[in-house]
């Protein structure tokens, strides 16, 4: 998402709460000038400034970002979403580095193999 559909996002999500530019500076703790250079695009919006903004706005951030609320499962908070995916994330590395103990393992078969044939065929080579 760019900082242009973000601005876009704020500026409308605060028209909506009938706010005024002022109001929204003057709680952000910054000047009118400075507020307005957010709300512009001119000045990017650092993480702490999108979670106050959100709060000050009665939103989230991702509808200040995204432009709109992403659907969640009813009673899910993010920190359960994280805690599920965190898990499956664990769960999946440790397969994939048993994966490649298990393809160091068929590579040096293959390798054994490949040396064995090799061997076999020389001594067939020399027993003609």
């Amino acid at each position: 998402m760019d900082n242009s559909s973000i601005k876009e996002n704020i500026r409308k999500i605060r028209k909506s709460r009938k706010l005024t530019q002022e109001e929204i500076a003057g709680r952000l703790d910054i000047s009118l000038t400075a507020y307005k250079d957010l709300e512009k695009g001119n000045t990017s919006i650092v993480n702490s400034n999108i979670i106050r903004l959100a709060e000050l706005l009665d939103t989230t951030t991702e509808e200040l970002v995204l432009g709109y609320q992403p659907v969640r499962e009813p009673g899910k908070l993010l920190e359960d979403i994280r805690i599920e995916y965190g898990g499956r994330i664990e769960t999946m590395q440790k397969r994939i580095c048993e994966l490649e103990k298990l393809v160091g393992y068929l590579e040096e078969t293959i390798r054994t193999k490949n040396e064995i044939i090799s061997l076999l065929k020389k001594t067939l080579g020399e027993e003609k």
